[in-house]
């Protein structure tokens, strides 16, 4: 049974950018992390933002003190916070 969750990405540039991911295709927090940045990225790269595109790369998309079981156990209607600013 699929397991969509939305993950919101809290940054002061990036922050509020969402998306559902099924966490049940993911072994550890950072693949969820990786998916969703590479969605933004693709998302800007799409619109023609390149130097957002850049920027996006260039950080360390992560999610805080909390394990794939951690999420798989959450209610689902629980939003997915991935940090970038730290």
């Amino acid at each position: 049974m699929p397991t969509p969750r939305i993950c919101q990405i809290s940054d002061e540039l990036f922050g509020g950018f969402q998306v559902s991911v099924d966490i049940d295709y993911y072994y550890d927090t950072d693949e969820i992390a990786t998916y969703v940045k590479n969605i933004l990225i693709g998302s800007l790269s799409k619109m023609h933002l390149v130097s957002l595109s850049h920027t996006a790369e260039n950080k360390h998309f992560h999610i805080h003190n909390k394990t794939i079981y951690n999420l798989r156990q959450a209610k689902q209607n629980e939003i997915i916070y991935i940090c970038c600013h730290c």
